[in-house]
Formats: C-alpha cells, sequence, structure tokens
C-alpha cells in the first residue's frame, strides 16, 4: 500500500515537475491543479526549450528554411558533432542551443537565400539520456531534459517489481571511471535524504 501510495506521489510530482520548467522556460504561468497537463517529459514542446537545451551528438532535428522544402531536412547529430546540410555541408552543432544554431544557419544561407528564415527543433532527446533495467514495469532509455532523481526515474519507467530487491539497487555512473552508488528504495519512502541522488546522463540504473 506504502508503495503504491508513494508511485502515485512520485507520478504527480514528475509531471507537474515538468510542467514547471514548461512555464518557466515559456514565460507563461503554470497550469492549475486539476486541468490537463502533460505527462512526461517527451511531451514538452522543443520549441518551450530551445534557448535553454544544448544540442548533443546524437540528437535528432529538424531544420526548417520557409518557403524551402529542398532545404528543410530532419538530420541526426554525428559522432564527431556535424550535420549535414544541402548548400551548406558540414556545419558543427553540438553545443549550441536550437536558437543559436538557427541563427548560424540563416547566416550561412544569406548567400543563397533572400531573408533566410530558419527554426531548428529538437525530434529526439538522444544525447541526454539516463538509463533503467532490471525490475521496474518499463525498463529502458528516459530523456532526461529536466533534474530527475533515481526514485522519480523508477516512478517514470512503471515502479518496482514484486521480487524486486529494493536494499541492492544501483546506479552505474562513468564521470569518473565507473562509479557505482547505491540507492536504498526502502529508505527513499521513508524520506531520507541521503537517497534523492539526481541523476546524470549517462547514467543507468540497475535494480537486481
Amino acid at each position: 500500500m506504502l508503495d503504491a501510495i508513494a508511485m502515485l506521489f512520485l507520478l504527480t510530482s514528475c509531471s507537474w515537475a515538468q510542467i514547471g520548467v514548461q512555464a518557466a522556460l515559456s514565460g507563461e504561468p503554470a497550469p492549475v491543479e486539476g486541468h490537463s497537463v502533460a505527462a512526461s517529459a517527451e511531451d514538452i514542446p522543443s520549441a518551450a526549450i530551445g534557448s535553454q537545451y544544448m544540442l548533443g551528438v546524437s540528437d535528432v532535428i529538424r531544420v526548417n528554411v520557409w518557403k524551402s522544402a529542398d532545404l528543410s531536412q530532419t538530420v541526426t547529430i554525428g559522432p564527431d558533432g556535424f550535420i549535414s546540410l544541402p548548400l551548406l555541408g558540414d556545419i558543427y552543432a553540438a553545443g549550441m542551443t536550437s536558437n543559436q544554431l538557427a541563427k548560424t544557419l540563416s547566416t550561412r544561407l544569406v548567400n543563397f537565400v533572400i531573408n533566410a528564415q530558419v527554426t531548428v527543433s529538437v525530434v529526439d532527446f538522444r544525447s541526454r539520456q539516463v538509463f533503467v533495467t532490471g525490475q521496474v514495469g518499463k525498463p529502458g532509455a528516459y530523456s532526461l531534459i529536466a533534474p530527475i532523481t533515481v526514485l522519480q526515474l523508477i516512478a517514470q519507467a512503471g515502479g518496482l517489481n514484486v521480487f524486486a530487491n529494493r536494499k541492492g539497487i544501483f546506479v552505474l555512473r562513468g564521470t569518473k571511471g565507473l562509479e557505482k552508488v547505491r540507492f536504498n528504495y526502502t529508505n527513499a519512502l521513508r524520506g531520507d535524504v541521503k537517497q534523492n541522488i539526481n541523476l546524470l546522463p549517462g547514467d543507468t540504473v540497475i535494480v537486481p
């Protein structure tokens, strides 16, 4: 019963945290609880985070050039950080925001298109992901757009299965070699602040 209540609370918290990010970046007030809200990170419009999100390797982006279907492309940022576009060739995109890249492309296109108007949006966030595997409802990769803790990721992944080892969960982190960060689910539900571990891009939560 405790697990079920905790899951409901965490899922609600995750959704409202993501809405708060969207509202803050768009400059609009957050919706009142009880009204329709986004349910997951994937529901946040990419335009709303275009001025904040730093593009990275493997992100899939959509480049739209106004009134030029031939120049508009959906491309993936390569391992070297570059994208390839008609007329422009290879352009370095990693480390830029969507807005910065759009301005760069507009400047580059000035010799080919009169008053080129370019917009860039993120189709798939692949450079900033966290992973969860093992005894959870929905193991897999999850986009790391807003800060998220281990407990919140487990909630997004459908919660723990019946046979999950609640005290044996750990995070594999590769920031400085291979680090193993232990996580006690039972203590986290009891409010142990030490278990409030924020995940980093590339982290893998393993639930034995």
